[in-house]
């Protein structure tokens, strides 16, 4: 007789996916540029070489630490779908959504709000999900990001703004 333990194959969702957060440069370019032309100014303005350069010390390299660790921090933002809950996770905060709730799903530039941002590109995605919440991403592939969530949900409607 065989005294094997009856023990279930572990679970595996049907679908799960992880996504990484798409960083577009050109968020972290601009500041970098905004404050080489105000150190420029401020240097100019200075009442002399010396003030000037003490300025510049005192402003810059904060500035800088700031827009790296920010970089830092959305480079590890993940969007994790498992089975049928979209799971975004960033260091500092996280959030969970039911697929099922989700209802539409648009692409486009938009102006975001503060604590709906889990995103890091000017053109993003924006989820609309129970009644009125919405949150804005950015997957690096966003085709397979959202043919993930329509295979679970086939009612989430998908559209992009004109020439996006």
């Amino acid at each position: 007789m065989d005294n094997k333990p009856n023990i279930p194959p572990p679970y595996i969702p049907k679908h799960y996916a992880v996504f990484r957060c798409k960083v577009d440069n050109r968020m972290y370019k601009w500041p970098i540029i905004m404050l080489c032309i105000f150190d420029v100014i401020v240097f100019f303005m200075a009442p002399s070489i010396l003030m000037g350069l003490i300025s510049l010390l005192w402003v810059s390299p904060p500035f800088l630490i700031i827009v790296l660790l920010a970089r830092c921090l959305w480079r590890k933002t993940t969007y994790t779908i498992d089975d049928k809950v979209l799971r975004i996770s960033t260091p500092l905060r996280s959030l969970v959504i039911s697929i099922i709730s989700i209802k539409k799903i648009r692409r486009g530039k938009f102006w975001v709000e503060r604590g709906r941002n889990y995103s890091s590109s000017y053109i993003k995605l924006r989820i609309i999900y129970d009644r009125n919440g919405y949150i804005y991403v950015s997957p690096e592939d966003e085709k397979a990001f959202i043919d993930t969530l329509q295979a679970i949900n086939p009612n989430i409607e998908y559209s992009s703004e004109r020439g996006l």
